[in-house]
Formats: C-alpha cells, structure tokens, sequence
C-alpha cells in the first residue's frame, strides 16, 4: 500500500479542522502513520512532540512546512516540555515509549523513566492543559510469544521475559 492509497475509508465521523492533536512519538512508525491520516484528513492542528531516539524525522518530513502541522523535538521525561506540548491541544495520541524487553533488562532506568515517568508527564500535563481525550499505545509484547500473527488478545502467549545473567 502506497501513502497516496493509504487512508481511503476514513475512520472517523467528526469534523476533524476544528480540532488539535498532539501524538508523541510522532516521528516513529506508529506515530507517523497517525499524522499522515490526520493531515489527509485535514486535522487542524497536529502536534508531533518526539526526541527522535528510536525513530526517524524522515517519517514526517512530508508533513514539516505544512500550516497545520508543527514538530517540537523533545523529551517526555521533560515536565516542561510536556506542558508545553499539551498547550491547545484536545486529543493527545501517546505513542512514545522505549520498547524491547531485552533494552528494558539491560536499561532498567532509562526504560522506567520514559515508559512510566513519561507517560505520568504526559496525563499530568494533558490534564492540567484541559486536554479532552488522552489515549495511549501499549505494546505487542503484552501477547508473549505466541506466534500467530496478526496478534489477538485471545491468543497470548507466554510472557516475554530476559533472564539478568543472560542466559
């Protein structure tokens, strides 16, 4: 499927030029794919906030110059940078994580802090700005290692997990 393909069943029934989005994590696949449906459908505002350390400003560079689109590059562990994000915004897409669960064993810090203090930034910040609909992402991770794809909630696995002696 090529991008000018992509998205031609929209998905949504409201009028979405009265509304503003903030997806962070923007930049990566996910995240990219949500603003590219959100511009086809002439989003009024779409926000990316993204550090850009798992992904790519290519995935959103057809989008930069756009007058309803605006990229800041930041961290969610910021509460600054949260806040600032939120700012007029009425729907927050959270999409920023660090997945792997062999990066999370091996960095248990940097993981905790982006996963568990970003997102608590991030309902913080989107609360306090007014923000009328918060979703967020969870990860495929969560079916274990079932191997049946497309990945089901009925079908899980077992847990995913990394012994710390590496074995």
């Amino acid at each position: 499927m090529t991008a000018s393909t992509m998205y031609t069943t929209p998905f949504h029934t409201q009028d979405l030029t009265k509304l503003s989005f903030l997806i962070t994590g923007g930049s990566g696949f996910i995240g990219s794919n949500l603003v590219e449906y959100l511009i086809k459908y002439n989003a009024g505002k779409v926000r990316v906030l993204d550090n850009l350390l798992t992904s790519s400003i290519d995935n959103i560079k057809p989008f930069i110059g756009l007058p309803n689109f605006e990229f800041i590059e930041g961290d969610i562990r910021d509460t600054e940078m949260c806040r600032k994000a939120c700012e007029n915004i009425d729907l927050v897409s959270h999409q920023a994580a660090l997945g792997s669960v062999p990066r999370s064993v091996k960095d248990p810090q940097a993981t905790h802090s982006i996963n568990a203090t970003g997102f608590l930034n991030m309902l913080v910040a989107s609360r306090d700005a007014g923000v009328k609909r918060f979703v967020y992402a969870s990860s495929s991770s969560v079916y274990g290692d079932h191997p049946v794809l497309p990945k089901k909630e009925e079908e899980t696995g077992n847990p995913l997990f990394v012994t710390l002696c590496g074995e």
